[in-house]
């Protein structure tokens, strides 16, 4: 029996992984006392330099904060030599329209618009966007200050907003920042116990989660400890191999266990594998004594991780970045929600609510599922945010005596938010906002502003500021060009049939696979958060088909020589929408390949979907 049934209702189904998501893990408190240290350090020196803007300052510490040192070292320089050229940039820019409306305008959106094109269609990502607003806030500001001496005043000023929290990051993670190296060493360990326990007979489903992540991070981390000087070329390089073939290890395990065949007799060996030690590597035993001895000896052979994406990954933009309307309709969509919002309060000389032009910036994602999952947290996170400012405002700051105690307010809020920050997707994005918040509350917000804010009236401006940008993000994203959730996850499970086929086929990874599952459980989680509400059926066949390539995915492993070759025609068969040829595509006695093909057969989007 296959049972396919469809997830818990939405409420549990969403609750259960947000509380997950709020417990403890190793490093998060490490991270989150991190986070608060900046924070406070930072505002504790832009009281000292009576510098404007602090809470931009701090709420900077939360988007560029990375989990090891060498991200955050290079971040931290690299933002200071960006904004040092941007500013330059402006400079220039000023000079030539800061006189004529109509062309600012105009360069504020080609900005806007090549920033968040960038975003979708480049390795930069994110951070194309945030340089972008800080391009077209600073233009923004000559319509509050009106002087261009002035503007060009708050520039220099404007770069020590920048300065002073990237250059605390920077040199905190010098000296006390997490190792890219043990982090890659924690990956591995943790990946070896997992199969540990899998061998002994484990559920395979959680060890979903640890496949999806992939490789990329990992690998990622090497390349810090390499730019750190932690480890030589060549160590690098068996990183990387090691991370490779623990996902193998990982993949072979658990369709084992998915297959209802554990090897309990491997698991003290990889028990002490994970302990670095050195155990005795089984010569023969099948599919997943290979895999112990090919990561045992992955060290000897560092060419292994030497992929054919290796050309690919070298690129700056997406392969499709000139052939995808789908980046160029996203950045119209914002260029529109921040012209809106700019055009509402400058027409209103209302500019206490300029966070709203911000928010457009930092809300605005792929899907309208997650633009709305992200507005619901930012939402959510304001409240939170803005409480614990109110609260400090009217019972803590007027007790408030010395730097010291200053640092301890922020660092506190920073703190809590922080914990969420250091979360996934689900809690990420309430933790920035949570922090935005508290700093709008408690911090100066204007650049004409120094010192502890007092007063709540300018702080409840900019929280309806973030209130309105959000409103009209949804909005524009609902109703203009709007991607579906429910589509992305459609489009990634045909994804994930087409590397399953290649990999039955010899020719493709089985991270790829992953990969695509993984995207395709995002999807289908926000798409709870999208409007209209897709309707059940369609919504409860989707996720029979997500759960069906799960499992698939699960045997893959499982899969070879003529049983492989007849499940590729078949999954080809179904991604063609043809009907297989059962001559070809069938009969095999082995259990484990007709499950195999009643999963394709349900991929097919045909037959019935809860239990076969």
């Amino acid at each position: 029996m296959i049972s396919l049934a469809n997830p818990s209702p939405a409420t549990s189904g969403m609750l259960r992984p947000i509380l997950k998501d709020l417990r403890p893990f190793d490093g998060r408190l490490e991270m989150s006392l991190h986070i608060a240290l900046l924070c406070g350090l930072t505002a504790v020196i832009a009281m000292a330099l009576q510098m404007p803007l602090a809470m931009l300052s701090c709420y900077l510490v939360f988007l560029m904060y990375r989990d090891n040192a060498g991200d955050n070292i290079l971040i931290g320089f690299g933002l200071i030599f960006a904004v040092t050229v941007i500013i330059g940039l402006v400079l220039v820019l000023m000079m030539l329209v800061v006189d004529a409306p109509a062309m600012r305008l105009s360069l504020m959106g080609a900005v806007t618009f090549g920033g968040m094109w960038l975003a979708r269609a480049s390795k930069l990502g994110e951070p194309a966007g945030l340089l972008a607003l800080v391009i077209v806030f600073i233009l923004s500001l000559y319509d509050y200050i009106g002087m261009p001496e002035l503007v060009l005043r708050g520039l220099g000023w404007v770069w020590m907003v920048v300065f002073v929290p990237m250059a605390l990051l920077a040199v905190l993670n010098v000296f006390f920042g997490r190792s890219p190296r043990r982090l890659v060493h924690d990956r591995l360990r943790e990946r070896l116990r997992e199969a540990a326990r899998l061998a002994e007979g484990g559920d395979p489903g959680p060890t979903d989660r640890l496949l999806q992540e992939g490789n990329a991070k990992g690998a990622r981390h090497a390349a810090m400890a390499r730019l750190l000087g932690q480890v030589s070329k060549q160590e690098k390089k068996r990183l990387v191999a090691e991370l490779e073939a623990s996902f193998d290890l990982v993949s072979s395990v658990q369709a084992a266990a998915a297959a209802g065949r554990p090897a309990p007799e491997i698991a003290p060996a990889l028990r002490r594998m994970a302990e670095a030690e050195s155990p005795t590597v089984p010569v023969d035993g099948g599919p997943i004594a290979e895999a112990v001895r090919n990561f045992a000896n992955s060290s000897e052979v560092p060419e292994y991780a030497e992929t054919a994406r290796a050309e690919a990954e070298t690129s700056f933009l997406k392969p499709d970045a000139f052939d995808n309307p789908v980046y160029t309709r996203f950045a119209l969509k914002v260029l529109l929600a921040v012209f809106v919002t700019y055009a509402f309060y400058t027409s209103m000389d209302f500019f206490a609510i300029h966070t709203a032009m911000i928010t457009c910036f930092v809300v605005a994602l792929g899907t309208s599922g997650e633009t709305f999952h992200k507005s619901t947290l930012r939402i959510i996170g304001c409240l939170i945010g803005a409480a614990m400012g109110a609260f400090s405002v009217y019972f803590l700051m007027p007790h408030l005596e010395d730097a010291g105690q200053l640092f301890l307010l922020i660092a506190a809020g920073s703190l809590i938010a922080g914990w969420l920050a250091t979360g996934s997707y689900r809690v990420q994005y309430a933790g920035f906002q949570i922090a935005l918040a508290f700093f709008i509350c408690v911090l100066p917000g204007s650049p004409l502003d120094f010192g502890p804010n007092y007063d709540l009236s300018d702080a409840g401006y900019r929280v309806l500021g973030i209130l309105v940008g959000i409103g009209v993000v949804g909005l524009v994203f609902s109703w203009i060009w709007p991607e579906r959730a429910s589509d992305a996850r459609e489009d990634e499970i045909d994804a994930a049939l087409e590397a399953m086929i290649a990999v039955l086929r010899g020719e493709g990874r089985l991270e790829d696979v992953h990969n695509h599952i993984g995207a395709a459980r995002h999807a289908d989680e926000v798409m709870r958060f999208e409007w209209p509400a897709p309707e059940a059926d369609a919504q409860k066949a989707g996720a029979g088909r997500l759960a069906a390539a799960e499992q698939l995915a699960r045997l893959l492993p499982r899969m070879r020589g003529p049983d492989a070759a007849r499940l590729a025609a078949r999954l080809e068969a179904t991604t063609d929408d043809k009907t297989a040829d059962l001559d070809t595509a069938s009969v095999s006695g082995d259990a484990i390949q007709h499950r195999a093909r009643v999963l394709a057969d349900i991929l097919k989007r045909q037959g019935a979907l809860n239990e076969i």
